[in-house]
């Protein structure tokens, strides 16, 4: 059950305050602290773990101090968005491989509506002046290129954000690609889906042999001037165009990492994919 208790706790887990309204500011900011507190991760993937949605995985956020999937986190922060009032469906979409995109869906984001409406009670003509004030966002906090802040749908030119520039441009079937300084990163269905409908999709991640998932261990977290993120066992963190790689040699060194830098504590590692391969 999602209360106000938990609802509290999902604010402090992000550093975040109750908005007054339900507007395009409120977000922004709800996004940005989401983006920068909660970090995109598939570790559950490879350690045989539930991957929760909707109030499970605001508590696996919360209680657990952990990041999680698209399915994950985009479904947690639409309770918290629909909880101040804010429109909300759910898309998908695949993502594209370098230039080449997936035949597979395998991508969740969310199509959120502002208006301005109060939080809490009503305003005179607040109705009138929200529906006015209507706007559809693209927004999305459980992938590693997304932006830091909300994209609206409506334009098709450059959409400055301080993760890079984006672009969404109408592609077949009423679809829309979405890019990032160029670089293709995932294409959606403006169809709302409901999210029994990702249950075999993410069946399949976790199983398919050639799902990215299941060959690749990951975990990013945008910050105030770059990332940093744990692939495998390579830390990479970047800060004003620089980057820094490091290979961590032992499981202390990936536990240390995981705490240091993305705030998780694990009870053991996941396995690396290569080590499980030369297992076998």
């Amino acid at each position: 059950m999602f209360d106000e208790r938990l609802l509290d706790k999902y604010l402090q887990r992000i550093g975040a305050e109750r908005p007054k309204l339900a507007d395009a500011e409120a977000l922004r900011y709800l996004q940005e602290r989401h983006v920068l507190s909660v970090p995109f991760e598939n570790l559950a993937f490879h350690l045989g773990e539930p991957v929760p949605h909707s109030v499970e995985a605001i508590k696996k956020v919360v209680y657990g101090h952990r990041g999680g999937s698209c399915f994950e986190l985009n479904s947690a922060f639409a309770l918290l968005l629909r909880a101040f009032g804010f429109q909300v469906n759910f898309l998908l979409g695949r993502i594209y491989r370098g230039k080449i995109l997936s035949k597979q869906l395998g991508h969740l984001a969310l199509w959120v509506e502002t208006g301005g409406m109060p939080v809490s009670g009503d305003a005179p003509g607040a109705a009138v002046e929200a529906e006015e004030n209507r706007q559809a966002w693209l927004v999305d906090v459980g992938q590693g290129n997304n932006s830091r802040t909300p994209l609206r749908f409506d334009l098709r030119t450059p959409q400055a954000d301080a993760h890079g520039e984006y672009l969404l441009s109408d592609a077949s079937e009423g679809d829309i690609d979405v890019s990032r300084d160029g670089a293709p990163l995932y294409r959606l269905e403006l169809r709302p889906r409901d999210l029994d409908f990702c249950a075999p999709l993410v069946w399949w991640y976790r199983t398919a042999p050639e799902s990215p998932f299941a060959t690749r261990l990951m975990c990013v977290l945008p910050t105030e001037k770059g990332r940093v993120s744990l692939a495998g066992d390579l830390l990479m963190r970047e800060e004003n165009d620089r980057q820094i790689k490091e290979r961590l040699a032992s499981d202390e060194d990936l536990r240390k990492a995981y705490k240091t830098w993305f705030g998780i504590v694990l009870d053991r590692l996941p396995p690396l994919p290569e080590r499980r391969l030369v297992q076998k």
